[in-house]
């Protein structure tokens, strides 16, 4: 008889934390869904994420934030048409977002979507002059469409906004290398070295142009 209380009991308290665990879940407002939904985010489970930036835009779907974290989690999962959608979707909330036309161009970059790209990157830089990561961006489509010297003044235009900034240096002496300027691709290539030595991309580069750099210099 003891054993049969005490499963009753137990069978009791399981279902009253269900019910309450609902009932807490029905009184989060959309503020509280997105923070769920950024610690997600920050854990990489995305599905998850998704599911509460969801959860919070059904309660405020005028929440621009949460589609450019929920558009960013969609892109870290590979579903590009549905990033855009919602990258576009905060755009139309806040069409002075910046971050999220620069996001929205590095998805157009990621399907080859170039001059979309382009377009986004560039709207970027209007709302934010000052915005290097799109002068970065826009740069490594110019250079991925040939144009180099144009990829080269934004390298160099990211640059003069931050003197420090390593990826700048390392796109522009890959360009600098396309572009078969060989001792300009190195010395950019040994300043994001200088910045960043732990990034083995810097150092692959590196060892690449000096062997070229050899090789030119036995040719010529």
């Amino acid at each position: 008889m003891k054993c049969h209380i005490l499963k009753l009991s137990f069978l009791l308290l399981t279902w009253r934390l269900m019910v309450n665990g609902c009932q807490s879940e029905d009184r989060l407002n959309a503020e509280d869904w997105f923070r769920k939904g950024l610690a997600f985010e920050k854990a990489k489970d995305y599905v998850n994420a998704i599911k509460a930036y969801s959860k919070a835009l059904e309660i405020n779907p005028r929440y621009a934030e949460v589609y450019r974290h929920r558009g960013t989690a969609w892109s870290n999962q590979n579903h590009y048409d549905q990033a855009i959608i919602d990258f576009t979707e905060a755009i139309r909330l806040n069409p002075s977002y910046t971050e999220v036309y620069n996001l929205r161009g590095m998805v157009w970059g990621s399907i080859e979507k170039n001059d979309m790209a382009l377009v986004d990157f560039t709207k970027a830089i209007e709302v934010n002059p000052r915005y290097a990561d799109a002068f970065i961006n826009r740069g490594i489509i110019w250079a991925r469409k040939g144009n180099y010297d144009q990829a080269i003044d934004d390298f160099t235009q990211a640059l003069e906004i931050d003197s420090f900034y390593a990826a700048a240096y390392y796109n522009r002496g890959i360009t600098w290398f396309d572009k078969g300027n060989l001792q300009e691709a190195l010395t950019d290539i040994g300043k994001a070295l200088n910045l960043k030595p732990e990034d083995q991309s810097n150092n692959n580069a590196e060892t690449l142009l000096e062997t070229r750099i050899k090789n030119f210099k036995i040719e010529y």
